[in-house]
Order: C-alpha cells, then sequence, then structure tokens
C-alpha cells in the first residue's frame, strides 16, 4: 500500500477486530481466530513450525506461570531472552496477564544486563537457563515458567488503550538507557502507519536483523506479522551476512529488516544478488543510509527498498520512503496519524529547505524514565517529541535525516555533518565502513581525521595508494574544512547491540591516534 492510499485507509489490518477485554493479546488472537489462521504458520525456529494456535495457548500457559510465582497485573518482568519461541510465550504471557513486559538484551555483559535489571526494576526475571544467577532480582528460567492456565483462571486481563504493556530501553547512545512505556493500544497504530507503509501481508515471510528486545524489531517480528496473519523467522543469534543469506534463501523470506552497515556487509557476498532478488521488501533503519550505499541497494531492489525512520521512544517508523511516491536518498514523508516539523534552536518551524532539529507529534510517543517504577511518560497526541536529529524537510513534505545534532564536528568554527564525508569516502570501491570526527592540533585548531575499514582482500600494500585516492576524492568533491587530514586504518568500528555508530567512541579512538 502506498501512502495515498495509507492516507485514506488509516486502519491496520487488525482495525475490524475488537477485544472485549482491551488486551491486545486477545486482540491479537480474536485476529488470527476470526480470519482463520490459527493454523497458519506464525514462527519457523530452525527445523519446526509453530502455529497461531501454538503461540497463543504457549502465551496462556506462561501468563499462568507468572501469575503463580506472584507477578500480579501492573508489575514488570524483565525478558533475557534470546530471539525464540520462548521470548514470544513470555512476552505474550506477560501482557495477556497485564504485566509490562521489559525485554533486554541477551548479548550484553552480564554487568550490563544486571544494570538493566536495575533500571526496569522487575517483579521477575525470566531468562535462560545459565543467565538465572546474573539478575539482583528473582529470576527463573523460561522452561520452568509455564503452568496450567486452566488452574489459574488466566483470562485476559482487563486493559484500556492506555495501559501500559511493554517498555523498551533507549540504546544509551548519548548516555545512560532510559525506559520507553508503550501501551496495549500502541501496536495497531504502529501497524496503521508502518505496517502498512511497509506492505506487510499475510503470505509474507518475516527476517528481522534487529532483535526483538528493540522497538524496532518488536514490530518486525512480531506485532506487524501477527496483526497480519504473515510468518516470521527467528534466530537465536544475530547472523553473519553470509548466514543471514543463507536464511532468506531457505525460508522464502520476502520481507527483510535490516541496518545499513549490516546490509553493506551483505552486498560483498557472491550470493546477495541472487537472494536479495527474491525479497519483495527490503527495509532499512537505523543509521542514516549513506547515498553511495543506497545506490548500490537500488541497483538490486529498485523500489523494494524502503528506508524508514523512527525512535524507540514513538515505537517504530514514523517516516518511510514507500514504492510508488519514492524520492531518492530521503526518508520519505510521515505516516499519519504522525506528524513531523523542522525547528530551530527555539524551538520555532523553520521554512522548507532550512535544516534545524527535528520532532514529531503522535499517539504513541513515549519519552524515556530513569526508572521502571516511575509513572510511564506519555506525550498526548498534539504535543511534539524533540529528537536530537538533524533533518530538513522539502516542499513537499520529504524529509532528508543528516545525523544526531550532538555528532556535528566543528571545524574552523564550522559545523560539518560527518555523514557528508563518510558517504563520499565510501563511494571508493575498496572501502566497507568509514567514520569521521574531528581532532585538536598541537596548533590548538581541528581538523577531521577518517576511520576506515576495508573490504575483504583490500592487501597491505594497497593501502598507501586507497589512501591517496581517498584524500584526492575529498579535495576534489568537498570543501576544504570537511578534507580529513588523514585516514586511519582499522579493522572495525564501534557499534551499539543494535548496529549504530558510537561516535563518542570513535573520538576517543581519534584521541588516542593522535
Amino acid at each position: 500500500m502506498n501512502a495515498t492510499a495509507l492516507r485514506s485507509a488509516g486502519t491496520s489490518a487488525a482495525g475490524r477486530v475488537g477485544a472485549p477485554s482491551g488486551n491486545l493479546v486477545e486482540l491479537l488472537e480474536l485476529t488470527a481466530r476470526e480470519r482463520g489462521w490459527l493454523e497458519r504458520p506464525a514462527y519457523l525456529v530452525g527445523d519446526r513450525a509453530y502455529r497461531f494456535e501454538d503461540v497463543y495457548r504457549g502465551a496462556a500457559r506462561a501468563a499462568a506461570g507468572l501469575l503463580e510465582r506472584g507477578v500480579r497485573a501492573g508489575d514488570r518482568v524483565l525478558i533475557a531472552l534470546p530471539d525464540g519461541i520462548e521470548f514470544v510465550w513470555a512476552f505474550l504471557g506477560a501482557l495477556r496477564a497485564g504485566i509490562v513486559a521489559v525485554p533486554v538484551n541477551t548479548m550484553l555483559h552480564p554487568r550490563e544486563t544486571a544494570r538493566a535489571a536495575g533500571i526496569a526494576e522487575p517483579a521477575l526475571v525470566v531468562s535462560a537457563p545459565e543467565a538465572a544467577g546474573d539478575f539482583p532480582f528473582p529470576a527463573v528460567p523460561f522452561e520452568e515458567l509455564p503452568a496450567d492456565p486452566d488452574g489459574l483462571g488466566a483470562d485476559h486481563a482487563p486493559c484500556t488503550a492506555g495501559t501500559a504493556a511493554f517498555a523498551a530501553f533507549t540504546s544509551g547512545t548519548t548516555g545512560g538507557p532510559k525506559l520507553c512505556f508503550h501501551t496495549h493500544g500502541d501496536p495497531p497504530v504502529l501497524d496503521a502507519a508502518a505496517g502498512s507503509a511497509i506492505g506487510v501481508r499475510g503470505d509474507d515471510v518475516s527476517y528481522s536483523v534487529p532483535r526483538m528486545n528493540f522497538a524496532y524489531g518488536l514490530g518486525n517480528s512480531l506485532f506487524f506479522p501477527l496483526l497480519r496473519g504473515g510468518a516470521t523467522v527467528l534466530t537465536p543469534q544475530r547472523l553473519s551476512p553470509g548466514e543471514s543469506l543463507a536464511v532468506l534463501e531457505r525460508h522464502g523470506v520476502s520481507v527483510f529488516y535490516s541496518q545499513p552497515t549490516f546490509l553493506a556487509h551483505l552486498l560483498g557476498h557472491p550470493d546477495a544478488p541472487r537472494v536479495l532478488g527474491g525479497l519483495r521488501r527490503a527495509v532499512v533503519a537505523g543509521e542514516v543510509l549513506p547515498e553511495s550505499l543506497e545506490r548500490r541497494l537500488r541497483e538490486h531492489l529498485g523500489e523494494r527498498l524502503v528506508n524508514v525512520y523512527g525512535t524507540t521512544e514513538i515505537g517504530h517508523a514514523v517516516l518511510a520512503n514507500v514504492p510508488g511516491e519514492q524520492k531518492e536518498f530521503t526518508l520519505g514523508r510521515a505516516l499519519p496519524p504522525y506528524r513531523v516539523r523542522v525547528v530551530d534552536e527555539a524551538g520555532q518551524p523553520v521554512p522548507a529547505g532550512v535544516e534545524g532539529r527535528l520532532e514529531v507529534s503522535g499517539p504513541t510517543i513515549g519519552p524515556g524514565v530513569a526508572r521502571g517504577g516511575r509513572e510511564p511518560a506519555r506525550l498526548a497526541p498534539g504535543e511534539w517529541f524533540t529528537t536530537s536529529d538533524a533533518a530538513v524537510v522539502d516542499a513537499e513534505g520529504y524529509v532528508r535525516v543528516h545525523g544526531r545534532l550532538d555528532d556535528v564536528e566543528i571545524v574552523g568554527g564550522v559545523n560539518v555533518h560527518p555523514a557528508e564525508v563518510e558517504d563520499l569516502l565510501l563511494e571508493h570501491a575498496a572501502v566497507e565502513e568509514a567514520a569521521v570526527c574531528s581532532v585538536r592540533q598541537d596548533t590548538g585548531g581541528t581538523v577531521l581525521r577518517a576511520f576506515v575499514v576495508l573490504r575483504d582482500g583490500v592487501g597491505e600494500e594497497e593501502r598507501g595508494a586507497v589512501r591517496d585516492e581517498l584524500l584526492a576524492a575529498a579535495r576534489t568533491g568537498l570543501t576544504w574544512y570537511k578534507v580529513p587530514k588523514d585516514v586511519v586504518f582499522t579493522t572495525e568500528l564501534p557499534r551499539n547491540p543494535t548496529g549504530k555508530l558510537l561516535r563518542r567512541s570513535v573520538r576517543a579512538m581519534a584521541s588516542e591516534a593522535a
């Protein structure tokens, strides 16, 4: 469905089904029952397929297990499980019981997961057996959780659209992680916007590189397919590009969600052209999509490539460059019911074409709170949420995001968006990744330093020539103060678990190199 059709429709795929309890899980279950999906495969995990019927039976047993352990509606449960059917059961089981599910990244160091638990302040942690001792809160391995729902009368807890359902951690790129709360009424709204823009269908098989412990991954792998009748492939661990291509081909994946960096690595695999040719949609989000990478992806995908933008606070995407209305190198336009605008430092809207700070307004926005026990923060639909992103909106409403405002480097007293320089460096055939930051010289002035990851197969003896070519291209294609002073080759760039570049760590690398 293109954006024009979406604006006239304005409802999710489940819009005609009502849940008497107001509980999201009852809505999902009734939708599957009324539309005849119960015998369809919902999740493909390894060699096993789990039907929609299996999903909701497992959720009922998980809900009973939580209630049996004394967890009550309104409490929080930390879900420390990798992507798999156990995660789905635990998450939906919590929501069924009126409990707030708080997923956490299981690939973090145990010290970091314990820190996350401290922020969430859960009544219980549901984890893998080997991790149950990592938390300063009561914990139970998932295998010991399920119970007989008939023995406890674990019906769907009564809720309203404003009842808290789950909370997601922010990535903490600009400080400590916070918890963003979302309600039982949010997923259908997110589906009406992002799910419709992406065009998820009941005959789709989806696979998401971003995990379900992130808000983006939850929409990709749980809300959209369960609301629309599609199947989803789950893998416990993040896969390499080659492994991901094998999964896409094996399961006939039609909707693939990823980040720009992962797709850049994937394009280097010899099987990529063939496998990407089988996709109906390739959705990219999480960081600015470099123009050079977009050009390469469109050679294989054309309009099947959908670039979207959202934040944890919003819950999923509010901008999408949808097929049929795409504008190159943009994030598309706002998805109803959301609105966007760009403002100056005083908070006043700027004219079309002028750069400023991006703001979003809509019904699902939950700014982060420092502790789970605090009152969840929610913005009214008419209020504006201020992002940390520098953006431009053109006269037709198409948005370009240039990066985070705190990513801006100052060189010679002038603001430089690193993404502009990095995009030029990425055009070189030998470059896999690039990051740029400013460094202070002994003279007191600042210059740019570039860190570059080379593609496989580029030998040590070629580095000197590549460095010269990169600097020459920068001098030719950029204003003088945007030209890096030098290029440092490295084996990898620092990224957080979502794949976002950690600018603070890049700056630390630059200081060490200096």
